[in-house]
């Protein structure tokens, strides 16, 4: 029990993109291909203005109050996702707070200068920056949104452009699902199809409420097959964020889909089984009978 409990645990943890860090207190983003699951739209953009005027908005799903927000005026240099027929985007940050002013009492004693904890917050945006945006759409208005965890990639920084290309290969599996399931190399379906399990099963930002509603049938059954068909053990050169394992866990599998996970039972002197290829076992067997009418859902906000 306590092994299955580690490792479901630990297929969690990939899941949402996280490794586990090496200091406890070590803040980390999520990464760039991840951020590109959760994201409504996604371009390459220049900032070519800031407005003057701030506006009030929510900062996130559900906030009891506003917050003062400044607005950046970006030109859509590449629209990867989302953006159709859009030249220009409002993209609305916060700003840092102003340092605090300096005491000029001598009766008020001197402390030292504490170095503040990080934060998870994207840049503050400036006139001429050129950034590869992860954004959702704001409910109060024409604007969009940097989640927290989701900062933009520096196009000019030479170490972005791995992640850049990542992010590219996420959005066209996301855009043109089919011909990556359908491909004949068995990587890029395998890829494919985690890409758009953890899609479809990410609840869309801002979203108060959701629907869950049923993929397209062939959509379905090609995904469902080629997590069959995966190696869920095989251990890349470049591993991929995108595994089956992890894929797998996503579509949230419950007794009343029929699913029943295999137990793993160490008997004293026992070699230790694998647990994946366990479950890898068991989901075929799951999908020949009880699943073989399954339909994957995908979280749609509710209107």
């Amino acid at each position: 029990m306590k092994r299955w409990i580690l490792v479901k645990g630990l297929a969690v943890l990939a899941l949402l993109g996280l490794t586990l860090p090496a200091s406890a207190l070590r803040i980390a983003y999520f990464p760039p291909t991840q951020r590109a699951l959760h994201s409504e739209v996604i371009v390459i953009g220049k900032v070519i203005g800031i407005e003057k005027q701030p506006v009030d908005l929510a900062p996130h799903a559900g906030a009891p109050e506003k917050v003062s927000h400044q607005i950046a005026l970006v030109k859509v240099q590449e629209n990867l996702l989302g953006a159709e027929n859009l030249t220009h985007l409002k993209i609305a940050f916060i700003p840092p707070a102003p340092p605090p002013p300096p005491v000029d009492d001598p009766n008020v004693p001197v402390r030292p200068i504490l170095r503040p904890r990080p934060v998870l917050q994207p840049p503050q945006l400036k006139e001429g920056d050129q950034f590869l945006f992860f954004l959702v759409k704001h409910p109060g208005g024409p604007y969009f949104m940097m989640p927290g965890m989701y900062p933009p990639l520096n196009v000019k920084d030479e170490g972005s452009k791995k992640e850049i290309e990542n992010v590219k290969q996420v959005v066209a599996a996301i855009r043109d699902p089919l011909s990556g399931l359908k491909s004949d190399k068995p990587q890029e379906r395998v890829r494919t199809a985690a890409i758009l399990v953890l899609k479809f099963r990410s609840a869309p930002m801002f979203a108060q409420q959701v629907d869950q509603v049923p993929i397209d049938a062939e959509l379905n059954r090609l995904i469902l097959q080629t997590l069959a068909e995966a190696d869920w053990g095989q251990i890349e050169e470049e591993p991929s964020p995108f595994q089956p394992v992890q894929a797998f866990y996503a579509l949230g599998l419950t007794p009343q889909d029929g699913w029943n996970p295999p137990k793993l039972v160490l008997q004293p002197g026992q070699t230790p089984q694998d647990f994946n290829k366990m479950m890898h076992k068991a989901y075929v067997d799951w999908l020949k009978g009880p699943g073989k009418d399954y339909r994957i859902k995908k979280f749609v906000a509710k209107n």
